[in-house]
This record gives structure tokens, sequence and C-alpha cells, in this order.
């Protein structure tokens, strides 16, 4: 099979990798991408967004990120990419700023109550340093290929490396592909409760169609878990249960 997995080190790869990541983010559709992002108008101007983005991140050269792509090198494309990080689990975590959406705006609060009870949720839980899966894309003509295990077991081999577990928020939708490269799904994560209390404050004010609109996706995931060293077992437990 002609893949080759290896890890980003050329701030330019982004310009063949994120047309490829933004096209493998529409399908299956993602409820919760909208809030990680800016709704720019354009598929161009949403891709540079992403280029520049992630070229700033990769050339701040942390040792704990982690740009990792498959290519196809019968055709030289990159058919999968994913972002893996070594969480330090520091207290001085700041709370999570949407400066992508308008300032003021419903977009804006709302991806911030999102984010930070999902962030919360996962911290009160995973209180140890561990490795976070923070984007796994495959190119949608490529899938079904085994890139997508390749790219998950590329974090787990790594978390093994550095002798840490290894957590993951997941959609319903890719909670198999991570039970089949060795995580137990160990409970539902919920939506933040504030995001319905804060729809009933701007009701009451005459407000919050947007928001409520908002509410209507399903934005609830699964929390994800590898113990150090191996692979979940049927009976094992994560530290917090």
């Amino acid at each position: 099979m002609p893949l080759v997995i290896s890890q980003v080190s050329d701030p330019s790869d982004f310009q063949k990798i994120m047309p490829m990541d933004h096209d493998a983010w529409l399908t299956p559709y993602n409820p919760q991408l909208k809030h990680f992002r800016p709704n720019l108008p354009t598929r161009d101007e949403r891709i540079a967004y992403t280029v520049a983005k992630n070229a700033k991140k990769l050339q701040n050269n942390d040792p704990n990120l982690f740009f990792i792509k498959v290519t196809d090198t019968e055709i030289d494309e990159v058919i999968g990419f994913a972002i893996w990080a070594v969480n330090q689990m520091s207290d001085e975590d700041d709370e999570t700023k949407a400066y992508w959406h308008p300032e003021g705006s419903e977009e804006k609060e709302f991806a911030e109550c999102f984010i930070n009870g999902l962030w919360q949720f996962m911290a009160e839980r995973v209180q140890r340093k561990h490795l976070d899966l923070h984007s796994i894309t495959v190119h949608p003509s490529h899938r079904h290929r085994g890139v997508g295990r390749m790219l998950i077991r590329w974090g787990t081999t790594k978390a093994d490396e550095l002798g840490i577990e290894t957590a993951i928020s997941s959609l319903d939708s890719a909670r198999g592909a991570y039970e089949r490269c060795g995580f137990g799904c160990i409970e539902v994560i919920p939506p933040n409760p504030r995001l319905e209390e804060r729809l009933g404050e701007l009701e009451k004010e005459g407000r919050g169609q947007k928001w409520k609109d908002l509410l209507d996706d399903d934005l609830s995931g699964w929390l994800m878990w590898r113990p150090i060293g191996r692979d979940w077992m049927d009976g094992d437990k994560a530290p917090w249960v």
C-alpha cells in the first residue's frame, strides 16, 4: 500500500493539506466544527485561514504539538491529517476566547460557553498529563483504506513512548474508529448546561433565536480513553470512574 505517514515539518505543506482537510470536514456533518472556526463566506477564505493558523503554530516549534500527515505516494497527495498534542494539565490554562467570531455576537458567546464547558468536563476527569487529539480528517475519496487507523495509531504509539494515557472527545460517528484502535468508550459528554440556561435568559429579553438555532444541533460527544502503554480491554476502568 503506497501510504506513508510522516510529521509535517514545512509550513508550505499546509497549502496541500488544508484544502483536503476543509472538504473532509463536510462529510459527515460535524455539528461542533462551526464553534471552533470563523464563518467565512468562501471556501478559499476558509482554507486560507486554516493554512495561516496552522503554519503559525508549526513555526512556534512547540515540542508538545504534532502535525501528522498521510501521503498516497502513487498520486503524491496528502489524504489524511491529524493534530496531536501533549496536554500538561496546567492549572494556569485560560478559558478559550472565540476571537474568530464577531465581538458581541451570540455566535461568539455560544462558542465560548460550549468550548469551555467541553474542556471543563474533560479536565474534571482526565487530570493527569495525557495525549489529546485536536483534529483528524481523511479525504472523502480515500476512506476505508486504513488512513484514519494510521493517524490514530501514530498517537497511541507516541503516548506509549511518552508513558502517558490518551483521551479524546469524539463525535458519535467516530466512536467505532477509536474503539478499533484501542480506546474505551467511557461516558457521554453532554453539552454545557449553561447553554440552556442562557437561552432562557435571552428569551426573557426578547432575543435568542440564533442561540436556539445553534442548540438544535446535537452537541454531545463521547469521552474515549486509552490507558498507559496498552489498548483498552474489557473490564478496564478509567481512573475517575
